[in-house]
């Protein structure tokens, strides 16, 4: 016969259960919490996804060493970084000029072989106060042949200046208004005397930011147009002008909307809308209807993607990263909201319509600098993407590749960027597009805050090109440059400084011809009337117009 369990026994084994009902108890309801926290962090992550797959494309990029890693101040300095595309040597080939964070110094790199060297010592005076380098502009101010640059600071605006024993640094002074950093600069010829002017975005200082989510309340820094007076020093003609107003901008550009040979204004505010500003050449601008909402437009890219001979304009978005609710701060139920990336497609007349969603160019993650670039060169212009926020927290932010939009034959944008393999999973804040080593062929960098930068060479293809410079002054800005093909195609270009995000690109045009090697005429119209044409020039060269190869 089996033991008969005693009293004492059955009240241990009873405790026993009860003890273990509990541990299973509280591990279940650990688990639950467990389970409904992750989910909307899962389910925010899904909503973050681009959705979107890898289009078809024979184009490769092979890595090039480019070693420089941004340092940034995430909790003293604003969250962004000075690049520009610059031919410091006149080779015909351009070099790499990457900002530095707080105590950082800057980059300046040469491509040989493979690898991106670091020249900045060899060509650059030291940079002083040692503070966060946000924005870059490149253009020769005082026609020596050299091209001299801007750079906004936390400091002010730096100018440094080409001369017979080098390049020096010229401090040209804080923002007008002193609650405002200075962010990027657009450069112009706003008056049409042949001085470089330029516009400067600029922000709040950032020990005074109040939110980044401020639509309707009067709030943010104040950005400024300086006109030259002649010899290479600037006033303040921001009211004027008609340009002062208070609101944080991110970036500018000028360029020449509707082909009257004057530059207009393009400006990219956060919480905010496109501002667009039709030029008189005089110095002096009216505003222009467009049909953004509010949003955050933060880069701005520029360029004729449908070869239609007008330019058309690109604008990164918060995009689908975070939801709504969370993006719209201070808006009303009333005020219209939109995340999606914006393509304003020229109608003519200084009309616009957003053709982002039916170009499958609307719905991508958080972006900053946007670019126009045919990477394939085949005579349709592509979209770049930087992307990524770096003051998100990781774990709620899916992070994103950064784009390389081809544009098809069906006139549709589609990512390419890890079948091509350039893709950028850092803190993006501008694509660099520029032929470094000589081939006709646009190659890639990504200027990365907090990490390092990523330099990708083209390995090219069958494609033919063209690549055209004109003199790098202001002049020449806002140029229009067209090549015909034939009676029916015919290509347009126009030289638009600062286009990305505190960021500048190549100079050098690169026209791509596709399959054709035969070109009927090129023809440039410059801003003081003048124009230049050359006759069949050969495919498959570089041709300078206007200036001595």
């Amino acid at each position: 016969m089996g033991r008969v369990l005693g009293g004492n026994n059955v009240h241990k084994h009873l405790k026993l259960t009860i003890h273990i009902c509990a541990v299973t108890a509280g591990f279940v309801f650990v688990g639950w919490a467990v389970l409904a926290l992750l989910l909307p962090l899962f389910g925010l992550h899904v909503w973050q996804q681009e959705w979107q797959s890898q289009g078809t494309t024979s184009l490769r990029f092979t890595r090039a060493q480019l070693d420089f890693t941004n340092k940034p101040d995430l909790d003293n300095a604003l969250p962004f970084m000075a690049s520009a595309l610059l031919d410091i040597d006149g080779d015909g080939l351009d070099e790499v000029f990457l900002g530095g964070g707080k105590g950082q110094n800057d980059g300046l790199f040469r491509y040989e072989s493979g690898t991106f060297h670091n020249i900045i010592s060899e060509i650059l005076p030291p940079k002083a106060n040692k503070d966060t380098s946000l924005g870059a502009a490149s253009i020769d101010i005082n026609k020596d042949g050299r091209p001299d640059l801007f750079v906004a600071r936390q400091s002010g605006i730096w100018l440094y200046e080409s001369g017979a024993s080098g390049y020096t640094a010229r401090f040209l002074g804080p923002m007008p208004e002193d609650n405002t950093t200075a962010l990027s600069i657009a450069l112009g010829d706003v008056n049409g005397d042949g001085w470089v002017d330029f516009y400067a975005s600029g922000y709040i200082r950032n020990d005074l930011v109040e939110g980044t989510t401020i639509f309707n309340a009067p709030y943010g820094g104040y950005s400024a147009l300086y006109i030259n007076n002649g010899d290479n020093t600037w006033r303040d003609a921001t009211k004027a002008a008609g340009l002062y107003r208070q609101h944080n901008t991110f970036t500018a550009v000028f360029v020449d909307l509707n082909n009257d040979l004057d530059s207009d204004l393009i400006i990219a505010q956060d919480t905010g809308h496109v501002e667009m500003y039709a030029g008189d050449g005089q110095g002096h601008f009216t505003s222009i209807k467009n049909p953004s909402v509010f949003s955050y437009p933060m880069g701005v890219a520029a360029a004729d993607y449908d070869n239609d001979g007008l330019i058309d304009l690109y604008f990164s978005n918060v995009g689908h990263t975070m939801p709504a609710p969370l993006v719209r701060g201070d808006l009303r139920k009333d005020q219209v909201f939109n995340p999606d990336y914006i393509l304003f497609h020229n109608e003519g007349d200084l009309r616009f319509t957003d053709q982002a969603r039916t170009r499958n160019a609307a719905r991508y993650g958080f972006g900053w600098g946007v670019v126009f670039a045919d990477m394939d060169l085949d005579g349709r212009e592509d979209l770049l993407a930087a992307q990524n926020y770096a003051r998100f927290p990781s774990f709620l932010a899916t992070t994103y590749p950064g784009k390389v939009l081809l544009q098809g034959p069906d006139n549709k944008f589609h990512p390419v960027e890890k079948r091509i393999h350039a893709k950028n999973n850092h803190y993006g804040i501008a694509p660099l597009v520029g032929d470094f080593n000589g081939d006709g062929w646009p190659d890639l960098i990504w200027a990365n805050l907090d990490g390092p930068a990523r330099a990708y060479i083209s390995k090219g293809g069958k494609a033919h090109w063209l690549k055209i410079r004109l003199p790098n002054d202001a002049a020449s800005i806002n140029a229009i440059v067209q090549v015909q093909l034939d009676d029916e195609h015919t290509l347009t270009k126009q030289i638009i400084p600062g286009q990305g995000l505190g960021s500048d690109q190549s100079r050098t045009l690169i026209f791509g011809l596709g399959t054709t090697h035969t070109i009927k005429v090129v023809s440039v119209r410059f801003q003081d009337g003048r124009v230049k044409t050359v006759q069949s020039p050969a495919a498959d060269q570089t041709i300078h117009i206007g200036e001595t190869p």
